[in-house]
């Protein structure tokens, strides 16, 4: 049993054994990187990408019940991955195929009643779905960009849960107790920070840029502390960043956060919500979240 409630805090330890340890993870199917490269080429056809996925039938049949599932509600379904290409277009597609390789490569990490893994994966689910609502009420051109990068902003958290276990269920532990951020109980324990690690996965896994900005600066509140993110960006990670704020005052799954935070005024004047009942999105998250069961079987699977 991993669970570590009240540890007493240890002296801050080099966390680079624990970053090989990240490193050494498993790496998301070379069909992936391969249809990202392929979408990013203005060459390519859906001949070309459908070919490339027809090498992971396992990967396709996972897309096809995504695409298949209430979420998208195309009428009559589809049964051939190039068809569905033709319908959800491909950005939507490569989303579906990094979210299933990630999925599949982080399955199964161990938690137990400190932090449960499905409850940390529903909290990213609940913050990809926001990010949607929010996206498609801003007029943000790619709201499947948005809920891609709110489910995955998290990813270096079920990370750690893999590599370092006991030490990061005992920050998730000692955060709680003294109703501090995760990111100083990381520390603490000697962890690198969660965003440390997603951004190093990301990296790994080459992730496309607007998927990969939000997990490396999703908890910068000040855009002036996220170096290097161009201007076009920005909106993404505002959006994640409020998404994960409106999911934990929800308690929607499980974030292993020890701070329930307010919401950022700052992030709805910048998305020009200023004085949006935040509220209001409470019944409209929940009618998604039970649209999107084909994704919550995904993680409740592993």
């Amino acid at each position: 049993m991993l669970e570590t409630a009240r540890t007493r805090t240890p002296p801050a330890a080099d966390c680079r054994p624990i970053l090989d340890r990240i490193n050494a993870l498993p790496t998301i199917p070379l069909v992936a990187q391969q249809v990202g490269e392929l979408i990013s080429d203005p060459r390519s056809d859906v001949t070309r990408i459908v070919n490339a996925l027809r090498g992971d039938q396992s990967l396709t049949a996972k897309i096809l019940k995504l695409v298949n599932s209430p979420y998208y509600s195309i009428p009559g379904g589809v049964s051939d991955i190039g068809r569905a290409v033709s319908v959800i277009g491909f950005n939507t597609l490569h989303q579906l195929v990094l979210t299933v390789s990630v999925f599949e490569a982080l399955r199964g990490p161990r938690g137990g009643a400190v932090l449960d893994p499905k409850e940390l994966w529903k909290h990213s689910l609940g913050c990809g779905l926001v990010a949607d609502i929010v996206a498609r009420r801003v007029k943000h051109p790619q709201p499947d960009t948005c809920f891609t990068a709110g489910l995955l902003h998290d990813v270096g958290k079920v990370a750690l849960l893999h590599a370092a276990p006991e030490p990061f269920l005992s920050a998730v532990t000692h955060a709680r107790d003294k109703q501090v951020p995760l990111h100083d109980a990381e520390r603490a324990f000697g962890l690198p920070a969660h965003d440390q690690v997603g951004t190093q996965l990301a990296r790994k896994w080459r992730f496309p840029q607007k998927i990969a900005a939000p997990i490396e600066h999703a908890y910068k509140a000040d855009p002036r502390d996220r170096a290097g993110l161009p201007p076009n960006l920005h909106p993404v990670v505002d959006m994640v960043m409020l998404a994960n704020q409106i999911c934990r005052r929800f308690a929607i799954g499980d974030s292993g956060e020890g701070v329930v935070p307010e919401v950022d005024k700052n992030l709805l004047e910048r998305l020009g919500l200023l004085g949006y009942d935040v509220e209001s999105l409470r019944g409209e998250l929940l009618h998604a979240i039970e649209r999107s069961k084909a994704f919550r079987d995904l993680f409740e699977s592993s």
